[in-house]
């Protein structure tokens, strides 16, 4: 009686670990745990997950840098508008002293104004973000130098 119970008890051990075949360490049983460890399942599976944390890693370092050049390009354009906006002040500045140069000038006033109506363009490009910064400096460098005659 004690080894017919002795076999029967080995069979349902045998029978329960054969039956789970589990590769998740979390739910295998001892046997399927030996199995894997025995077979390099368990190697195997560290290395896919190393590998996938690597990739992650990577995209997360090349996300970074694309965040960095934004962040640099972002302060470039920043200081680009800023310059732009400055030079249509110096020009705006320009035109009111050559306003008051033409005295009762008609043709000089309506040669500033002329002007004026070309700084209001530009400025209106510079503050919708569609001027071209080389372009838009160097109209309002023409414009300073035509205003600088009158």
């Amino acid at each position: 009686m004690k080894i017919s119970f002795l076999f029967a008890a080995f069979g349902c051990v045998v029978s329960l670990g054969a039956c789970t075949g589990s590769t998740n360490p979390e739910e295998a049983s001892l046997f399927d745990n030996i199995n894997n460890l025995n077979s390099g399942e368990y190697d195997r599976q560290i290395a896919s997950n190393k590998a996938q944390a690597q990739a992650i890693l990577a995209n997360n370092n090349a996300a970074q840098q694309r965040i960095s050049s934004l962040d640099r390009q972002s302060s470039l354009n920043a200081k680009t508008i800023s310059a732009l906006k400055s030079q249509v002040a110096e020009t705006k500045a320009a035109a009111r002293q050559a306003r008051a140069n033409a005295g009762e000038d008609a043709g000089a006033i309506q040669r500033v104004s002329a002007l004026e109506n070309q700084i209001s363009s530009v400025e209106a490009e510079v503050n919708s973000g569609t001027a071209d910064a080389s372009i838009a400096s160097a109209e309002l460098r023409r414009i300073r130098l035509a205003l600088s005659s009158i």
